[in-house]
């Protein structure tokens, strides 16, 4: 894992550091999930926790102000430190840095009662970020803000602390997978995300021997319950045991001889790597994960996949595959397009909405020709006069 940043490599030997920062109880999964991506993480109390009486509250916006003006005293020399405050905290804070605050190269805010103008504009030298729930005030639009916005719309404040009852998973994922963004910009902290993702392909493509197989793919996996889902057929499972007996049992076994895998295209994010690819094999044995229980059909398959790796701390975290699977059906003879319902042949539907290998084949070799031919069948381009295909 790479750990280059500015002062950190030159000046000091430890992580980048991380201060948070909340009314409420600190962000224990937050916190720990910082570590696992290599920086170094301290909590620092806001001045009165929620619920605190008013009357044992003198002035908590000067004290906290005070604070956060003093963080960079904590820090050896030349070491930079990024904020992730909560709530009132995040109000204050973005307040505070609207000055230069010492060795601050990034601020995320999560769900402020207070936002600064749209049109102010903070510090150059400074990462901004800021988390807002959809159905708590204050709102504001994300294209009119100069600085960094995030709108998380129908949702609660408190969204992304866990433990919490407005807590949301999917939001406080996302809203991390932001975050971890700027905080590695602003550290130049970049790990090899595709290193976890060449791993675990290996594991589960490359070795023949399903218990080998196995053994690698889940060793590329977290230790904390990672997830693998197969969508169109939902298979595979949730925690280290359950996948490597899905993967030695079920997935390396249904790798007939002629599977093949061709990769079309990789992106790579903060901390997901999406792969598109095409898969083709001929269905001359029981194929579990894309066919469970489906006698071989001795039809050639090919269909474009789709997989979402999110990985944490240098380690797989969760794998999602999808696939058109009426085009899988098509091919094996499962679904045949011309089986039109009576009811909806009467209104004038001539075929089923599906294809078969052609969608693969426009992956890789895109043509005019392949484009809109249900629309043409259907007449729905005949006004056209010839645009688009003819």
């Amino acid at each position: 894992m790479s750990t280059s940043g500015r002062g950190f490599t030159t000046f000091s030997s430890r992580p980048p550091r991380i201060f948070l920062t909340s009314p409420s109880p600190p962000p224990e999964r937050t916190l720990l999930d910082l570590q696992s991506e290599g920086f170094e993480t301290t909590y620092v109390p806001y001045p009165y926790p929620a619920g605190t009486p008013i009357q044992q509250q003198t002035d908590p916006t000067k004290a906290f102000t005070t604070t956060l003006k003093n963080l960079h005293n904590t820090l050896s020399f030349g070491e930079d430190f990024a904020l992730i405050a909560y709530g009132a905290a995040a109000s204050i804070a973005l307040h505070v840095a609207q000055k230069p605050l010492p060795r601050l190269v990034a601020l995320i805010a999560y769900y402020p009662t207070v936002l600064p103008s749209p049109k102010f504009k903070y510090p150059t030298l400074m990462r901004l970020a800021v988390h807002l729930a959809g159905d708590s005030s204050p709102v504001a639009k994300p294209e009119t803000c100069e600085w960094k916005c995030y709108l998380y719309e129908g949702i609660l404040a408190g969204f992304a602390e866990e433990g919490r009852v407005e807590f949301e998973g999917v939001e406080a994922g996302l809203a991390f997978s932001r975050t971890l963004s700027v905080v590695r910009s602003a550290f130049k902290h970049e790990p090899d995300l595709e290193r976890v993702v060449e791993e675990n392909w290996r594991g589960k493509y490359d070795i023949d021997v399903p218990e080998e197989g196995s053994r690698l793919a889940v060793q590329s996996m977290t230790n904390s319950s990672p997830h693998v889902t197969i969508l169109p057929t939902l298979e595979g499972g949730i925690g280290r045991k359950n996948l490597d007996e899905f993967y030695r049992e079920f997935f390396i076994p249904s790798l007939v001889d002629d599977f093949d895998i061709r990769l079309v295209s990789r992106t790579i994010g903060v901390d997901r790597v999406v792969d598109e690819m095409v898969v083709s094999f001929t269905h001359t044995d029981d194929v579990d994960w894309i066919l469970p229980g489906v006698p071989p059909t001795d039809k050639f398959v090919e269909i474009p996949i789709v997989s979402v790796v999110a990985i944490r701390g240098g380690k797989l975290v969760s794998e999602h595959m999808y696939w058109d699977q009426a085009s899988v059906l098509v091919q094996v003879g499962l679904l045949d397009p011309k089986m039109v319902p009576k009811r909806m042949k009467e209104d004038g539907l001539k075929r089923l909405p599906v294809t078969g290998a052609e969608a693969a084949q426009q992956l890789v070799e895109p043509r005019q020709q392949r484009y809109n031919g249900l629309l043409k069948e259907h007449g729905l381009m005949d006004a056209l006069n010839g645009v688009n295909g003819s």
